[in-house]
């Protein structure tokens, strides 16, 4: 057969297409099983974190360990909820999510039971851009949601600000990232639409 000829070509490209095509199904259907268990364990590590609960060892089985004696999670109105359940710890914990700059960021938001205080923030996934926008995961970030007062009594978009705000001494408000203006304002502003969404659902 000629190789310069179209046939040829076009069965040639047909024939590798068909080898790696096959090779990627291979691989991607023999490593499901591990991204699952991949994912249980990014998620279980990021409750752990959230919830500052005691994990006994690094391993998989002590994080899911320390999830099981401590959390209990439930689904309202197709949200997953969380709570401690630890004696002089309690607290609620939501799956949060919205766009950033470049795309969606997920995260778990921990209040006090009364939903007046914020207690800690982590982040589930997020693909801003690194060095700006993703350093919303730096710890000197998270930290400053710790013990933040939500102003329910402001407009649903100031009860919680993240960056400039008029109130000389303000207490629900943290730093914005410099470089990062517009990760930051996305941050707040669906924040503040989930943070409604949750008093809504009246889960005192």
């Amino acid at each position: 057969m000629n190789k310069k000829s179209p046939v040829y070509v076009l069965s040639f490209m047909a024939a590798i297409c068909l080898v790696f095509g096959t090779g990627i199904a291979i691989v991607n259907a023999a490593t499901q099983g591990l991204l699952a268990k991949n994912a249980v364990l990014h998620r279980n590590r990021v409750l752990c974190r959230a919830f500052d609960l005691p994990v006994d060892g690094q391993s998989a089985d002590a994080y899911q360990q320390a999830v099981d004696e401590h959390l209990v999670a439930e689904e309202l109105d197709g949200r997953a909820l969380y709570r401690r359940i630890t004696p002089g710890h309690e607290s609620l914990g939501f799956e949060f999510g919205g766009m950033g700059f470049w795309d969606r960021i997920e995260g778990i938001l921990v209040l006090s039971p009364d939903l007046q205080t914020i207690l800690n923030i982590q982040f589930l996934d997020q693909k801003e851009t690194p060095g700006l926008g993703a350093r919303i995961e730096e710890p000197w970030f998270t930290g400053q949601f710790k013990g933040l007062q939500i102003d329910w009594d402001n407009p649903r978009g100031d009860r919680l600000v993240v960056g400039a705000s008029p109130n000389p001494d303000p207490k629900n408000r943290v730093d914005a990232i410099t470089g990062a203006t517009q990760t930051s304002m996305a941050l707040g502003r669906f924040l503040n639409d989930e943070l409604d969404q949750i008093r809504k659902l009246n889960v005192e």
